[in-house]
């Protein structure tokens, strides 16, 4: 697979660790930019930094269509207030990005709720 980073950089990704080290400076890219982690053109899943947290979208083999990722959260504890269980501006961490990607790059389904789904 290729990961696409800002600045046109493009880095070929033959493992999960690879990818969990290319993908390190997360933190540190600015609002705005845009990774991408290809297999083929209808195979990828994307991030754009939104503020401190992401948006994130991905294609799988079999999707007619590209999917927002969510955090699923629909409760705070802290007051038990209810909270939209569909958030979808900014509501993926650093951490959460990276574990979907990995989770892309393996195969795996992913630990966050797919946007409607």
């Amino acid at each position: 697979m290729e990961l696409h980073l800002p600045g046109s950089r493009v880095v070929k990704i033959g493992s999960a660790a690879e990818l969990a080290a290319a993908l390190t400076p997360l933190a540190t890219i600015p609002p705005g930019e845009v990774i991408e982690l290809k297999a083929s053109e209808k195979h990828t899943i994307r991030a754009k930094r939104d503020d401190a947290y992401w948006i994130v979208t991905a294609r799988r083999p079999g999707w007619w269509f590209r999917q927002t990722l969510t955090t699923g959260d629909w409760i705070n504890p802290a007051n038990r207030e209810r909270r939209p269980f569909w958030v979808q501006r900014g509501s993926l961490s650093d951490e959460k990005v990276l574990k979907v990607f990995c989770e892309f790059f393996e195969g795996r389904k992913f630990s966050q709720p797919i946007e409607g789904g």
